[in-house]
């Protein structure tokens, strides 16, 4: 049998310390990501995003002349749209968003 004690303030320092590297983590995250962002975080270029994303309705935001893209909504939208690919009919490039009605 293994018996292992630690004190409380080992504890409590460690639980703070986890605390304060995710913030860290949290407080670097960015709300907004520009057209460049995206397309370095999807790793896909700015035609696709363009052409198969936007006209697919992957939700934008503009101020003045440049594109902003909610990170959560990206995912979100990315999320529905591999849910409806099968492993062979997989590639973006050919997804379109059925119309409703």
């Amino acid at each position: 049998m293994l018996n292992v004690e630690v004190d409380e303030k080992t504890v409590k320092a460690m639980m703070q310390q986890a605390i304060n590297e995710r913030v860290e983590e949290l407080a670097k995250e960015k709300y907004f990501m520009t057209y460049s962002e995206l397309a370095s975080y999807l790793n896909i270029s700015k035609p696709v995003i363009e052409d198969r994303l936007i006209k697919n309705g992957l939700k934008y935001y503009k101020v003045g002349s440049k594109y902003l893209f909610k990170r959560q909504e990206v995912d979100a939208f990315l999320d529905e749209m591999t849910a409806s690919m099968t492993a062979t009919s997989n590639d973006i490039k050919f997804f379109e968003r059925l119309k409703e009605g």
